[in-house]
């Protein structure tokens, strides 16, 4: 375990030097403050009359876990995997003294550790705002589950990316398909019903599974087997295909 850890936190450390996951949250900082704008100008042009009462931390939820978190995450493993690959360095990941399946759960960690990150920072960012305007911590309890309970999803796009990653050497290249494939994904989850119900990318908020919709027991187990089911299966690909990778 301390040798696991060790190597964890030395791929956090690789991300941390990293400027561009701060410039990510900064847009999506940048994202909540214009949504609230959205909702002030709109009380201000009816006079005060129509006034709309912003749980804004639970209203950033889907753009949080559908666009910032799996952008962070695609390109952390970007970073990992494909530019470690293309500049030769993943050797020296592997002269640790840990095995490969390890390594592949320590860098896989590290990018849903960013991505995690990048939702509680928004949802910080969300809160303040929420309190300077007035509305206090107004759903704030109700949006802190929820964002726990959507990080579990975000795995299967860890995954999805480290796979891509580990057949498309180019970093830009692997960041490019990774976002499209993801991008991809959403679209036939949110227009095509029957493709919709066997993707991964279609429960990523969970949180509507457990805390919002009431589905029927039977259901509910389905939605969560595909989703854990995906899980599983990409990881389990990830780790073969890095296995037996030359490197």
């Amino acid at each position: 375990m301390t040798r696991f850890m060790f190597a964890y936190k030395k791929e956090l450390k690789k991300l941390l030097h990293r400027k561009k996951y701060i410039v990510l949250v900064i847009l999506g900082a940048i994202a909540s403050l214009i949504r609230f704008g959205g909702t002030a100008l709109f009380s201000r042009m009816t006079g005060g009359s129509v006034r709309l009462a912003s749980k804004l931390s639970l209203e950033m939820l889907p753009f949080a876990v559908e666009v910032l978190a799996p952008v962070v995450i695609l390109f952390a493993v970007c970073d990992l995997f494909a530019s470690e690959l293309s500049h030769d360095t993943m050797k020296v990941c592997l002269m640790q003294p840990v095995s490969r399946f390890k390594l592949l759960t320590t860098k896989a960690l590290a990018a849903l550790s960013f991505g995690a990150a990048a939702m509680l920072v928004l949802l910080l960012v969300n809160l303040m705002i929420q309190i300077i305007s007035g509305s206090g911590f107004y759903g704030f309890g109700t949006a802190l589950l929820a964002y726990i309970i959507d990080i579990v999803p975000l795995f299967g796009i860890v995954f999805l990316g480290i796979i891509i990653n580990l057949i498309v050497r180019s970093a830009a290249g692997a960041a490019v398909i990774s976002l499209a494939v993801y991008a991809l994904m959403k679209y036939l989850g949110i227009y095509t019903a029957s493709a919709g119900a066997f993707l991964f990318t279609a429960g990523a908020k969970l949180h509507l599974l457990l805390l919002g919709q009431t589905l029927p027991f039977g259901a509910l187990m389905c939605k969560l087997g595909i989703l854990f089911g995906s899980i599983l299966i990409l990881y389990s690909l990830s780790y073969i295909i890095f296995e037996k990778k030359s490197i």
